[in-house]
């Protein structure tokens, strides 16, 4: 990519709220104009390099984990925490999760139509997309800024790892097992002053709302969505409220 087009996507990976539809599809349409077919609305790239950088980004998501994991100054992990909580943040089902919270972008430009056309967008193409996504911004913009961009859109979940069991999970799950797709999500609303930010996001199922909820980040305002979404399947009736789902 020219120098120019280099910087605007540092800048983007950059911000302190990224915009990772933004990111996507900037990355997408500049990495096409210089290695690809111009114009093209998917990433234009064999399906053998795809596979090249997702075996690339699943090292550069491990290891910027790892790295922000091992430096928490709030709590020292042992080595068995550490693990643990990496192999559940780096996941097929957590990138998933990861990649359906930030919309559509991820899905729908990064997976090459040769496994597109596939029409099979489970765990392993959906987390796959990520992960070679990653290791494309590795050998275009650098480590510092990639690992700057994963830390914080990782933030919350590196600091509460808790999370990857959440309500999110659940209804992904739920939904996967019984329509072998996935909500999507969506923010609506951002309030309050900078340093005290109010986010509002909608769990959306073919059109429909599921539940609405807020909080002080996105991710908390998609997990209380996505409590309440399952707060109403359980009263309908359909997750046993033992289980979640």
């Amino acid at each position: 990519m020219n120098g120019q087009a280099g910087r605007s996507l540092i800048e983007l990976l950059r911000s302190p709220d990224p915009d990772v539809n933004r990111i996507v599809s900037t990355f997408v349409t500049r990495f096409n104009a210089a290695y690809g077919h111009p114009g093209t609305d998917r990433w234009d790239i064999s399906k053998e390099d795809w596979q090249r950088y997702e075996f690339l980004g699943d090292r550069v998501l491990n290891l910027v984990v790892a790295q922000a994991l091992f430096t928490q100054r709030d709590v020292v992990l042992d080595e068995g925490e550490m693990t643990r909580i990496l192999s559940g943040i780096v996941s097929n089902r957590a990138l998933d999760t990861l990649t359906r919270q930030y919309g559509s972008a991820i899905v729908t430009r990064l997976i090459p139509r040769v496994i597109g056309e596939q029409e099979t967008y489970g765990e392993r193409i959906t987390g796959g997309a990520f992960e070679a996504f990653i290791g494309a911004l590795y050998c275009e913009a650098g480590f510092d800024d990639v690992a700057y961009f994963l830390t914080t859109i990782l933030a919350e979940t590196i600091s509460h790892p808790e999370l990857d069991e959440n309500a999110i999970g659940h209804l992904q799950e739920y939904f996967q097992k019984r329509y072998k797709t996935v909500p999507a999500y969506r923010q609506v609303a951002r309030t309050g002053p900078d340093h005290k930010p109010v986010f509002t996001c909608e769990v959306l199922f073919n059109n429909e709302i599921l539940g609405t909820g807020s909080g002080d980040s996105i991710r908390k305002a998609q997990q209380e969505a996505a409590r309440r979404a399952l707060a109403c399947l359980k009263k309908d009736g359909k997750i046993d409220s033992g289980n979640g789902a």
